[in-house]
């Protein structure tokens, strides 16, 4: 009892200080350090990595918050002060914005800071500063010193008359954004919102939102290599050695749980389940036609330590599917415990598989009482 009141003293005071840094134009660095102080004067004899790892966990946290509060504040000069001058934004599900009112290049990126807030400046004069935002923040896993990925709600209304789940997959360079993909599934939103985004019914031809050749990572050695190994063992579809990954009360979050055809509400318990035999259920029932399973490959990591999140692309018998017809680009988020994942988040655009290969899955989900 003592231990974890140490620890909730320890993430108020951090809180405590990062918001009062950030009010007084605290470099990160600065909030960074004073978090780290702090947890180490309450946790003595603690294991100083362990308690600077918690400290840049928290630091990603403060950050993205801050990030997301600007951005449903519609503050555009606060909103751009958090991207890094070269920076990327992407669109993973729709792919080339010009349809959607974005630049009329056919990039799947908007590049540099500067075309990026000619973007960002008319969006935010669409919205009234009194609708209550755009987003709801919902978690985080990741570093301030590499980025990791942030689940979203984005409210109904706003983009579209429905809400629907979101995954911002974030790098960071010099503390600043330097990349943000932006994942969600269109089966959220209304049919006459697919209409537009898939016509005809199919995912609309596109380019990917891919990093620079060459880039491969922005993490830190241990968890690039521990995503290498358990994404591996997703692509081989070693169940065994996926299972070995997960602590016993894993809670996952799956788009393919929802046993519904159409819109389903954001976060709602129906795609989410948790405990390590369950999780390992819902892959044997699910089999190999998870887009994340087997036959998928790596794309890009960011992330800490004790979390982050990871972009893959699918292969198996979905490699032919996705907006650039060359497998279904999606993203995972990891937070890890005692060298566990205790919290498993993935996002994809379910809309970008065949009807008949989610219809299988789920009704494999539902002989297995998985789906509710």
């Amino acid at each position: 009892m003592e231990e974890q009141s140490r620890q909730r003293l320890s993430r108020r005071v951090f809180f405590g200080r990062a918001a009062a840094g950030a009010a007084a134009g605290t470099t990160l660095a600065g909030v960074l350090s004073s978090g780290t102080a702090a947890a180490t004067s309450l946790r003595k004899g603690g294991d100083i990595a362990v308690v600077r790892q918690q400290a840049e966990r928290e630091a990603f946290e403060v950050l993205t918050r801050s990030f997301f509060e600007a951005y449903d504040s519609f503050d555009l000069d606060r909103f751009m002060s958090f991207f890094h001058e070269d920076a990327y934004q992407q669109d993973v599900a729709l792919g080339d914005l010009s349809a959607f009112g974005g630049p009329s290049d056919g990039s799947c990126s908007v590049h540099p800071k500067g075309p990026l807030r000619q973007l960002f400046a008319p969006l935010f004069q669409l919205f009234p500063t009194t609708a209550g935002g755009i987003t709801k923040f919902i978690h985080a896993t990741g570093s301030v010193r590499y980025g990791g990925a942030v689940d979203l709600k984005i409210l109904g209304n706003t983009f579209f008359t429905s809400g629907f789940d979101g995954m911002s997959y974030v790098d960071i360079r010099d503390g600043k954004i330097f990349r943000r993909n932006d994942h969600w599934d269109t089966a959220q939103v209304s049919p006459q919102d697919i209409a537009i985004i898939h016509p005809g019914g199919q995912p609309r031809l596109s380019c990917e939102a891919l990093p620079q050749p060459g880039d491969i990572a922005n993490a830190s050695p241990d968890f690039y290599q521990f995503v290498r190994s358990f994404s591996g063992a997703l692509a081989s579809w070693s169940l065994d050695h996926v299972f070995q990954f997960l602590s016993d009360d894993v809670h996952l979050i799956h788009p393919l749980l929802s046993r519904v055809s159409g819109a389903y509400g954001p976060f709602n318990r129906g795609i989410q389940i948790r405990g390590r035999k369950a999780v390992a259920r819902f892959f044997r029932a699910a089999g190999r036609a998870l887009p994340d399973g087997e036959g998928s490959s790596l794309i890009h990591v960011a992330g800490g330590s004790s979390g982050g999140g990871f972009e893959w692309r699918s292969g198996g018998v979905t490699a032919q599917q996705g907006i650039a017809r060359n497998g279904i680009h999606g993203v995972t988020a990891i937070d890890i415990h005692d060298g566990r994942i205790e919290r498993l988040s993935v996002k994809f655009d379910t809309l970008q598989m065949t009807p008949q290969q989610r219809d299988s899955i789920r009704r494999a989900l539902a002989d297995e009482g998985l789906v509710v």
